[in-house]
């Protein structure tokens, strides 16, 4: 699997992690998704979705100085957790900006409003440069 595969995994058990009401853990949340998923896609896969998750809080105070007449609980769901994703991985991994921002905006494509990728490229754009 790519990785682009797999960060559209972490965005979805994030999202299905976000709305769930019951307590759903990490790993029923990425099984949900995948049957059979185990080695070391898996770890990055849940590494990086109990990373985001337990820095939640900041990772928004990142985003936020950034969102323009925005606050996080106005944003769509979709694009906050696309936001965190990416600001994680811009102050916690070695991928380079570029991929960052273009796994961020492909994934708002598919799964955000029509032109929310702009927005969610702006925003980062904006990080990047702080």
């Amino acid at each position: 699997m790519k990785r682009t595969e797999l960060r559209e995994i972490v965005f979805k058990s994030l999202y299905q992690l976000e709305n769930n009401k019951t307590d759903l853990t990490v790993e029923e949340a990425i099984q949900y998704l995948v049957e059979d998923f185990k080695g070391e896609q898996y770890l990055y896969v849940k590494n990086f979705v109990k990373e985001v998750i337990e820095k939640k809080d900041e990772l928004d105070e990142i985003v936020s100085p950034h969102l323009k007449n925005w606050t996080l609980d106005r944003l769509l769901k979709t694009d906050r957790i696309i936001l965190r994703m990416a600001t994680y991985e811009l102050k916690y991994t070695d991928t380079p900006e570029k991929v960052i921002f273009n796994e961020a905006v492909e994934i708002a494509k598919v799964y955000s409003d029509d032109d929310h990728y702009k927005f969610i490229n702006g925003v980062l754009s904006s990080l990047s440069k702080s």
